[in-house]
């Protein structure tokens, strides 16, 4: 039985603010998205092996639901050799949990955009079921985290053995990869900020300094221009998950290299302004593009090169010229 909860729609975007004709081939893609209906099913005697879903009498894993995109044939080929190797193993029985995760889920920007989406898709039924996660889940702060600010329970198992479920409620993605059905990612916002209002108009740029990849490499030369626009750089790695949660929710500019940190435009004030340093010529990652149409801000972009480890350099004098159009000095 398939549960419909949140509708379907095109999604139709703005262009970026200082968007140039030579760019346009980067999000002209973009500007119009057809997203499904969201929805939630209910299968019966499922089993859970880390983050796949399988049912034995059916022969059948659920690969939509546990991978974003088509995974190769290898990874298919690992879960059924897993499986074979702990088929013996004692079986952990669960009566019924919800099913919200994908390959990529412990990836801060997928959590966020994806795994909220689905578990907000979930609670449209006015259900109370608990989620189910790998247990190292747990480890990352920011699950536990936002999953209290949703008011969800959740219980873990371990990815080292079969879990059957009696009754899985199972969510489909609630958007293609890179996309987002702009009803829930507005109802996220809300309900991760409480239904509170911000008013402090902070300005922030998110530096990936103390990163082992993309990262900026000229960021001491542009941190003199970063302060003469009052825009205070932030250091994620420095900062537990309530403190970036305070200090994103004061922010009504957020620039920074494309990366998992742009999604704490989640937090933000919607119509706040995003500044995205992007690589050159790629015109498939427009994730945070998206993502900030969907919150309807005033989404900005910027090229900038890269070199053989994906790390930047950024046009200081460009990055002023920008900085000067946002604030309009």
């Amino acid at each position: 039985m398939k549960n419909f909860t949140y509708k379907g729609k095109i999604e139709l975007r703005p262009e970026p603010i200082n968007l140039v004709d030579n760019d346009l081939y980067l999000f002209q893609h973009e500007f119009q998205k057809e997203i499904n209906d969201s929805s939630v099913s209910i299968e019966k005697n499922i089993y859970l092996l880390g983050k796949n879903v399988i049912n034995f009498k059916k022969f059948k894993i659920y690969l939509k639901h546990t991978y974003m995109n088509k995974p190769p044939l290898k990874n298919i080929f690992k879960t059924i050799l897993k499986y074979w190797k702990i088929r013996f193993r004692q079986i952990k029985k669960i009566n019924s949990g919800v099913w919200v995760i994908n390959n990529k889920s412990e990836n801060y920007f997928h959590w966020m955009t994806e795994v909220l989406a689905r578990v907000l898709s979930f609670q449209k039924l006015g259900n109370k079921q608990t989620i189910l996660l790998p247990a190292h889940f747990e480890n990352l702060e920011f699950v536990p985290r936002t999953l209290d600010l949703l008011n969800v329970k959740y219980e873990t198992y371990s990815s080292e053995n079969l879990v059957k479920v009696k009754e899985l409620f199972l969510t489909n993605h609630t958007a293609p990869a890179g996309n987002y059905n702009s009803n829930i990612i507005k109802d996220l916002n809300i309900k991760l900020n409480n239904n509170t209002k911000s008013i402090d108009g902070k300005r922030l740029w998110v530096s990936r300094k103390y990163s082992n990849r993309r990262f900026l490499l000229n960021e001491k030369e542009i941190e003199p221009i970063l302060r003469e626009f009052e825009i205070q750089i932030v250091y994620p790695e420095q900062l537990d998950y309530s403190q970036q949660n305070m200090l994103f929710r004061e922010a009504q500019f957020l620039g920074g290299i494309a990366g998992a940190a742009l999604a704490n435009m989640l937090y933000m004030e919607m119509n706040s302004t995003i500044l995205e340093v992007r690589a050159r010529n790629d015109d498939l990652n427009n994730c945070h593009y998206s993502l900030a149409c969907a919150l309807e801000n005033n989404f900005y972009y910027m090229i900038c090169d890269n070199d053989s480890d994906y790390n930047s350099i950024v046009n200081a004098n460009e990055l002023r010229k920008n900085l000067t159009k946002i604030f309009k000095r």
